[in-house]
């Protein structure tokens, strides 16, 4: 059975999808089947690898919103081993799509029973909200990615996101279900700022057991390679972002394996 795991934080711009897209390569780089899920409406993972938006015809709204065959909207990367379910626009109506609907938290976790033993790893790209997306993400989670810039507004969501996660972990034990921090993914270091460094020491004394040792640096080549569709282990593999990825998989599957 693979592994589920969210990557989610309700602030914007902390390196989410950066990480989804990236991870996603580093651990399909390790032979691991990946499945990446795009639950944001701006599709920006969708688009960071190679797929037009507008042109998928089957997206992760469709999986939450209808009753499509969940094999039906998953698509190939260039990267072997690691696949995608696109998101679409059409995402920001889910709300209102799914307001009738009983256990709407729980129609995410329902259709990936489906193929959860197609893959090792299943990776969820959370939009930067606390609603039922969200919601659906974590109920079907096993674990959670908090990726945390450093910088202090998105230290400050860190504790919000923390009660979100402890919220739903009380209400999977009613239904025998669990979610742990997988771990909070420090990023976007600035190594020429020293309030960085500040802000990664204060997230190390507060969560010194859930931290990664893994930290993700500023890095250009994590900025360009979404413009070519390509994870940045198909676009500079030697760079400083691939390096730091391809440890964080790293550390990922050692935690798994202890």
């Amino acid at each position: 059975m693979g592994k589920i795991i969210a990557i989610a934080n309700q602030k914007g711009g902390v390196g989410k999808t950066t990480t989804a897209i990236n991870l996603g390569a580093a651990l399909a780089n390790e032979n691991k089947t990946v499945l990446l899920i795009d639950l944001d409406e701006q599709a920006n993972a969708t688009i960071g690898l190679g797929l037009s938006r507008e042109l998928v015809e089957a997206t992760s709204y469709e999986l939450l919103a209808t009753e499509i065959d969940i094999r039906e909207t998953i698509y190939e990367t260039i990267d072997r081993n690691f696949h995608i379910i696109p998101a679409s626009i059409h995402l920001s109506r889910m709300e209102g799509s799914l307001a009738n609907e009983t256990n709407k938290s729980l129609i995410l976790a329902r259709k990936l029973t489906q193929v959860e033993d197609d893959y090792d790893y299943i990776l969820l790209d959370c939009p930067p909200s606390l609603g039922v997306i969200v919601d659906n993400a974590l109920f079907a989670s096993d674990s959670v990615i908090i990726p945390v810039e450093c910088d202090f507004f998105a230290y400050d969501a860190l504790t919000q996101m923390v009660q979100k996660i402890n919220q739903i972990q009380s209400e999977k034990k009613k239904i025998k279900g669990t979610l742990t921090v997988e771990g909070i993914l420090l990023t976007k270091l600035d190594n020429r700022n020293v309030f960085g460094y500040k802000i990664a020491d204060k997230v190390h004394e507060l969560f010194p057991e859930k931290t990664f040792k893994t930290i993700i640096n500023r890095s250009s080549h994590l900025q360009e390679a979404p413009m070519y569709g390509k994870s940045v282990l198909k676009f500079a593999y030697n760079s400083r972002g691939s390096k730091e990825y391809r440890e964080l998989a790293l550390e990922i599957i050692a935690n798994h394996r202890a």
